[in-house]
């Protein structure tokens, strides 16, 4: 899931006037399509959790996470939009973390799944502050309502994995 987060930024930037380059500019569309995609992978695992025989932690977070992320997807499906863009698309790094997901059971599936949300979470939380600091004021205010409640289910899915490391 690491490779998805540079495809947040432009291809790359001029250099500056000393010959160095700054950070790549800030790209929407990307941004949009990363945290569609990590969401669904989100949405998906955790109904995949909830549904299975789990820890009882992580089946209650599980729950309360897909219902979240079905809100969230609704929101980013309607800000893309609003901007004029096709729905983004999942991934392939996404569907490739899911499909390791189905074929586990109980305790195996229960820290895998904690796993998986605290390194998707921290990911996201990256993506989003990226898009609070940018320069489109549309995805400022966006993500500047997300990043609060991404950050609170962060600590939560840290304490679901403690629970479940051996």
């Amino acid at each position: 899931m690491a490779a998805a987060l540079p495809a947040l930024y432009g291809r790359g930037s001029p250099a500056t006037a000393q010959g160095t380059a700054g950070p790549p500019p800030f790209d929407a569309g990307r941004f949009l399509g990363f945290a569609y995609s990590s969401a669904v992978l989100q949405e998906r695992a955790s109904t995949l959790a909830a549904t299975r025989d789990t820890r009882p932690e992580v089946k209650a977070f599980a729950g309360d996470m897909a219902r979240f992320r079905g809100t969230q997807l609704d929101r980013l499906r309607a800000v893309a939009q609003e901007r004029g863009l096709q729905p983004p698309k999942e991934e392939f790094e996404h569907r490739v973390v899911l499909e390791n997901l189905e074929p586990l059971d109980y305790l195996a599936l229960s820290r895998r799944y904690a796993e998986v949300q605290v390194q998707a979470l921290e990911q996201e939380i990256q993506s989003y502050e990226t898009a609070e600091h940018g320069a489109d004021e549309g995805m400022k205010r966006f993500a500047g309502e997300i990043l609060p409640q991404l950050q609170q289910r962060l600590g939560a899915a840290r304490r679901m994995l403690q629970a479940v490391r051996p």
